[in-house]
């Protein structure tokens, strides 16, 4: 391990995207993940059966409305032309989110405009109602506590669009890789001076970085490990929340119609079903096959060894991590990011961005 430049721990996006960028400086690195995959939580399967896509840890859709960080993703894959929609099913009713004149007038059953729709969502009691409806069950199940010991202001800045848009996102770029996120991510790493070692993890022992039992050369570590299990949770957990996913493939061409639904009521157990094959209406042989395959989502608390997917973010929680970041400047050669180390939820084009603005050594 002696001839390398950098170390690169976690083979997520933030963290092939800065191998990629060390790599293009012309530094010899070193990519580990303790993983015996690269992609971190974006990584996919395709069956062999009906040759679907399975986004293993929930669905990634990728959108984004910076331009380096679309004409970064598009060096090394292009898109199909996927606009994301996101039903809601409450009261054995389907309605459309974000919130917006299509939800409104359906669920009041109305027919406003933009100026009346306004004018309507400003009485506190219509706020309250689809509050109720469509995010407080869904924000207790996500996060196991009411949404008021979140952001007791959170009603009164419920999102409203005033025009009957039913896309998910608003971000000008949008799409899935034609050829795959696993591709894609392979790809990335593709680089004559980026080594890959998995089921290999970054640790820390007596002040020394070692990976598969040997000691670090002195050389910039870039880490996007959890920042508590990094220093070995010397100053205690940090709270996340978990998930876990139900697989399912049942014998029939289209189950639900859309690649999302979100289930709202807090009596049901999971808060959304994917279904897989929409992501690719391109591939003929996926989407036309007469099996389909979803996946229901539970939220569950974070246990030591599971997965962690979202950090809690309160006063406790900020305390904690600024013990950690604090003992993160003992190490000057230590460089923290990504979803895990930054202990801060991003989305993908937020994490190659965070990746392609770092200051590379």
């Amino acid at each position: 391990m002696a001839d390398i430049d950098a170390v690169v721990a976690g083979a997520g996006i933030w963290g092939c995207v800065v191998a990629r960028r060390l790599a293009e400086k012309g530094r010899k690195v070193l990519l580990i993940d303790k993983r015996s995959f690269i992609g971190g939580n974006v990584r996919c399967e395709i069956d062999d059966e009906t040759n679907i896509e399975i986004h293993l840890y929930g669905s990634h859709i990728f959108h984004t409305k910076i331009p380096k960080v679309w004409e970064f993703a598009n060096r090394f894959t292009s898109f199909n032309s996927y606009h994301h929609k996101v039903l809601a099913a409450y009261k054995g009713k389907m309605y459309f989110l974000p919130i917006g004149l299509a939800l409104i007038n359906k669920f009041f059953s109305r027919e406003m405009g933009p100026q009346e729709a306004e004018e309507f969502m400003k009485d506190t009691g219509n706020q309250q109602a689809l509050f109720d409806a469509f995010f407080r069950g869904y924000t207790s199940k996500q996060w196991g506590r009411a949404p008021e010991e979140i952001d007791s202001s959170i009603i009164s800045r419920l999102p409203v669009r005033r025009n009957w848009n039913i896309d998910y996102f608003s971000d000008p770029w949008q799409g899935i890789p034609l050829e795959g996120y696993n591709e894609f991510f392979r790809r990335i790493v593709d680089h004559p001076l980026i080594m890959l070692k998995l089921d290999t993890s970054l640790v820390l022992e007596a002040g020394l970085f070692k990976a598969g039992g040997e000691i670090l050369p002195r050389v910039p570590i870039y880490s996007s490990a959890p920042i508590d299990a990094l220093f070995a949770n010397k100053f205690g957990a940090l709270p996340w929340r978990s998930l876990r996913f139900e697989q399912e493939k049942l014998p029939v061409r289209d189950w639900q119609g859309t690649s999302v639904v979100n289930y709202t009521e807090g009596d049901i157990p999971y808060t959304r079903i994917h279904e897989f094959k929409h992501y690719h209406p391109e591939d003929e042989r996926a989407f036309n096959c007469p099996k389909t395959i979803i996946m229901r989502e539970y939220p569950k608390s974070w246990q030591m060894g599971d997965e962690p997917y979202y950090p809690i973010d309160d006063a406790s929680s900020r305390e904690l991590v600024a013990l950690y970041r604090k003992e993160k400047e003992k190490y000057p050669l230590l460089h923290i990011g990504g979803r895990l180390g930054a202990y801060k939820y991003f989305d993908m084009d937020r994490s190659i961005e965070a990746a392609l603005d770092l200051d590379i050594e």
